[in-house]
């Protein structure tokens, strides 16, 4: 006879505050709370029908990440974006997509990636939703295939906020790419170089691929016809830690 584990409160408590947390993750993420904005743990509550256990238990996970600050007594802002931290955040992932296309080298499923790739061109170029997290799956499988955990879990962050500004853009009005610019041209050459055992191409191009979507996002938003009222610091030449 099986028996059946019953679920300690304190385990209830801690699993409702991180589906708490990934709740309100990806409403930061996909800026559907927005850059600049200050909410309470009241708002957030009656927002999305969550008790306050697991709503604190989740904004002390979030500012943990650093998507949102603690204003004392008053309650929290969700962390700004500035093209400073722009800069920052794909100068890290360019460095860190190199390492990772090496170290993912003879380990990767380049099949995979190549289908991936097919139906994130072919529903881009269709119009279709949730083509964002098709082309993230072919990253998460670069990421794995190092066989770095700790490389994995940074790159996945850099990844999350490189589509928080991704999803910023659009939010605001900024001109990115159109269905109609996406090729399979777009990822084929890194592929190729991954199923050729070319490790200095893989790395070279997969910074490429960064660094050429960093130029994306800054001139969409300097794009943008909103631009003078958006909230964000547009200093380029910012010391690091502003």
């Amino acid at each position: 006879m099986h028996k059946v584990r019953v679920a300690h409160p304190e385990e209830e408590r801690s699993d409702l505050g991180e589906q708490a947390y990934r709740l309100l993750y990806g409403e930061i993420i996909r800026c559907r709370i927005l850059p600049g904005q200050d909410i309470t743990e009241a708002q957030m509550c009656d927002t999305y029908g969550l008790s306050r256990s697991p709503v604190r238990r989740a904004l002390a996970l979030l500012a943990h990440d650093g998507l949102i600050m603690p204003i004392p007594r008053l309650g929290f802002h969700i962390s700004d974006i500035s093209l400073v931290s722009i800069r920052q955040t794909f100068e890290m992932r360019a460095s860190l997509e190199g390492v990772a296309a090496r170290a993912c080298m003879g380990r990767v499923d380049v099949a995979a990636l190549r289908n991936l790739n097919q139906r994130y061109v072919t529903g881009a170029n269709a119009g279709e939703h949730g083509m964002m997290a098709v082309h993230n799956q072919m990253h998460h499988i670069i990421y794995a295939a190092s066989n770095n955990p700790i490389m994995e879990k940074v790159l996945n962050q850099l990844l999350d906020q490189s589509n928080r500004i991704a999803y910023f853009v659009a939010k605001v009005g900024g001109k990115g790419n159109s269905g109609s610019d996406v090729t399979m041209d777009d990822h084929e050459a890194l592929f190729e170089a991954l199923d050729t055992g070319d490790v200095e191409a893989a790395a070279a191009l997969s910074q490429e691929h960064v660094r050429d979507s960093e130029k994306r996002v800054i001139d969409a938003l300097l794009s943008s016809r909103h631009f003078s009222d958006l909230p964000i610091r547009i200093s380029r030449d910012a010391p690091s830690d502003s």
